[in-house]
């Protein structure tokens, strides 16, 4: 059997695929930094899959992030070729714009941060990325760090987990296409890096959003371990 290829589009360089390459480690990552140059595939060239990460950057700063208007493309394209599709955080809000979503900016509820309870909707039982950790962590304890939020999803779009604070933490378009607003990838050091840039902006202190990533690291690790699981498999079933 050939080797499964999957395409990391990394949009900032604080935000890497970090846990997830460890379960993502038997298929081949071609990693594409477009802060760096490199160009955006076509979707004939992303391989068997697609993971889009955060960014400090908002979803709509084509100014200042110009490969944004051909990477929402990209992503629409993978929603109609059902090519299995992963947008985390940024690249949630990316997969939201791209089908028809709406997105807030600095939205009304304000900056959430830390480990946020991710509740899950009944369609999560039978979804095909989420049904394991549906059914182990109810609700899913996550680490969490944004202040855009999407404030409507794609027409058609399944809603699978809510927060307090936000409504669409995690969904699905089409068969194979899915946007957490969660980082399900992040390590300690890469959200320390984050709570204290976001803490700054707020001028408050970071150390709450730290301790409850703290209190929980074993959890996230193991989430990351099985959300990267899950994918590969359903990159597999779609690729044989």
């Amino acid at each position: 059997m050939a080797r499964i290829v999957i395409t990391v589009i990394e949009n900032h360089p604080n935000c890497p695929l970090d846990l997830l390459e460890e379960p993502l480690r038997q298929c081949h990552l071609e990693i594409v930094r477009p802060y760096y140059g490199d160009a955006i595939p076509a979707a004939s060239d992303v391989g068997d899959g697609m993971i889009v990460l955060g960014g400090y950057q908002n979803a709509q700063a084509d100014d200042d992030c110009p490969w944004l208007p051909r990477l929402r493309a990209l992503m629409a394209a993978c929603v109609d070729e059902a090519i299995p599709l992963l947008g985390i955080c940024l690249g949630a809000q990316l997969l939201a714009l791209a089908c028809g979503g709406r997105l807030d900016r600095d939205a009304k509820a304000g900056l959430e941060a830390g480990v946020a309870a991710v509740q899950w909707s009944a369609s999560a039982a039978s979804d095909p990325l989420f049904r394991r950790i549906a059914a182990s962590c109810d609700p899913l304890l996550a680490p969490t760090m944004h202040f855009d939020a999407i404030s409507e999803l794609p027409p058609g779009a399944t809603l699978l987990g809510s927060s307090v604070l936000y409504q669409n933490q995690a969904f699905r378009v089409g068969d194979r296409a899915w946007g957490v607003q969660f980082h399900p990838e992040a390590s300690y050091g890469a959200f320390r890096a984050w709570a204290t840039d976001a803490a700054m902006q707020e001028s408050i202190s970071p150390s709450r959003f730290l301790e409850q990533y703290l209190e929980r690291e074993p959890q996230i690790e193991a989430t990351a371990r099985m959300v990267g699981s899950s994918f590969r498999s359903v990159v597999l079933a779609a690729s044989a």
